[in-house]
C-alpha cells in the first residue's frame, strides 16, 4: 500500500528540516510560514530563526535591543546581550564575536534525551525559547488569518451592494421597457396596416429581449439570496 505524503498546509509527525521523527523524547514544535504549517525539532528550529532570541541565555526578545546592549554575530544574524558573552580580555567584542552555532560546525542547541534523563537547566531554557517562537509565530498567523477574514467579508458585501445597485437599475430598465410597449401598441397597430410583416419581427425580437433580461434579472436576485 503506497503512502502518501503529508501535504505541505497540513502538520507532520517529523521536521521539517533534518526529518527527525516526534517521540517521548523528541519535541517538535509548530510554526506557521507563508500559509502553511511546518514542524520543527527544538535545534532545528532555533537554528532557522537566529535573531530572535540570545544563543547564550535563550531569552526570547519582545523588542529590538539597543546597540549598546547587543552583540550580532560575524557569520549569521544572530543577537546576544552584550552582558552574557565574555571574551578572553573579560569584555566582548562585536568585532569577534560568533555565536555557538557557528563557532562549531557540530553545535546543537538541544540534544536528543536519553531513556529516563531528567531535562537540565539549559535544556529546559531552550525548550522554553523554542515554544516561545513556536507560539508567537501561530498567534501573527491566527492574527493574519483574522484581518483576511475580515477583508474578504467586506468586500463581499461591497460586491453584494453593487450587484443589486445594478439589479435595480435593470429591474428600471425593464419597467420602462414595458411601458413604452404599452404607449406604442396603439401606433404599432396602426403602421402594421401600412408596413405589413416588418414591424411583427421588431416586436417579438423586442419581446424575447424583455423576457431574456427578466429571466437574467431573476436567476441574479436568487444567487443573491441564496
Amino acid at each position: 500500500m503506497n503512502h502518501r505524503p503529508p501535504s505541505p498546509s497540513s502538520p507532520s509527525s517529523s521536521c521539517n528540516t533534518c526529518g527527525a521523527s516526534m517521540s517521548r523524547w523528541t519535541f517538535l514544535h509548530s510554526l506557521s510560514y507563508r500559509a502553511n504549517s511546518r514542524r520543527y525539532c527544538t535545534n532545528c528550529l532555533l537554528k532557522n530563526h537566529h535573531g530572535l532570541f540570545c544563543p547564550i541565555c535563550f531569552q526570547v526578545y519582545e523588542e529590538s535591543l539597543s546597540p549598546h546592549l547587543r552583540l550580532i554575530c560575524l557569520r549569521c544574524p544572530a543577537i546576544a546581550h552584550r552582558s552574557c558573552v565574555t571574551s578572553d580580555g573579560g569584555k566582548p567584542s562585536a568585532s569577534t564575536f560568533k555565536c555557538p552555532a557557528c563557532s562549531d560546525p557540530k553545535f546543537s542547541y538541544f540534544r536528543p534525551m536519553l531513556e529516563g534523563e531528567e531535562l537540565d537547566t539549559k535544556s529546559a531554557l531552550v525548550l522554553v525559547a523554542a515554544a516561545q517562537i513556536s507560539a508567537e509565530s501561530l498567534s501573527k498567523a491566527a492574527a493574519a488569518s483574522r484581518l483576511d477574514a475580515e477583508r474578504r467579508a467586506m468586500d463581499a458585501a461591497a460586491a453584494k451592494n453593487r450587484a443589486r445597485e445594478a439589479l435595480d437599475r435593470l429591474a428600471r430598465i425593464v419597467a420602462m421597457e414595458n411601458e413604452q410597449q404599452q404607449q406604442q401598441k396603439p401606433k404599432q397597430k396602426k403602421k402594421k396596416k401600412r408596413d405589413g410583416a416588418e414591424p411583427k419581427r421588431i416586436r417579438i425580437l423586442k419581446l424575447r429581449t424583455v423576457h431574456f433580461v427578466s429571466s437574467l434579472f431573476k436567476f441574479s436576485l436568487g444567487m443573491l439570496n441564496a
